[in-house]
């Protein structure tokens, strides 16, 4: 079992909770701790006590969400024998997941903190080659270009799923 799940009703729980909602809305830089631990109804001490530093606490949070993403889009590529197709369905999964978690603020940014990115290194697996170029390189930057652009609804959902199919015509 992951050691960082916490017992619904408890501080962590709670600190998880509202920590997810804010990164989710104004993004890592612009959420402030001591702000955050009032949102929680905490001190910051509780913050620093469950996570070190708000870098861990969004990391925690990050990662669990990357995972959620992840495991959806294996489900989609898997439905697939033709790598083309099965990174299209990747990713248009991969938007449907982040919107449905209200997440995509979240995954459009850069990570603050030194760590293998995991959906780059899922899309580099799935990935297909083309004479030698590095293909996932653009896909993972669209696709969270897509991402901040629903966060900030320059975007809708479905001109974000639109652009992928263009990508692949």
């Amino acid at each position: 079992m992951k050691e960082w799940i916490p017992i619904p009703g408890t501080n962590k729980d709670t600190l998880i909770k509202v920590a997810l909602e804010e990164f989710c809305l104004h993004g890592y830089q612009e959420v402030n701790i001591t702000e955050l631990a009032k949102k929680a109804d905490m001190t910051t001490g509780a913050i620093y006590h469950h996570f070190g530093s708000k870098a861990n606490l969004y990391e925690v949070i990050r990662t669990e969400m990357e995972q959620r993403v992840i495991d959806r889009m294996e489900g989609a590529a898997s439905l697939f024998t033709e790598p083309e197709e099965a990174l299209r369905a990747a990713l248009l999964t991969g938007i449907d997941a982040a919107v449905k978690f209200n997440i995509c603020k979240l995954l459009s940014e850069e990570l603050p903190y030194e760590k293998e990115d995991p959906i780059e290194g899922f899309f580099s697996n799935l990935s297909i080659t083309h004479q030698e170029l590095p293909i996932d390189i653009i896909l993972i930057s669209s696709w969270r270009s897509i991402l901040k652009g629903i966060s900030t609804n320059q975007l809708s959902v479905s001109q974000g799923k639109e652009l992928i199919k263009w990508i692949f015509k």
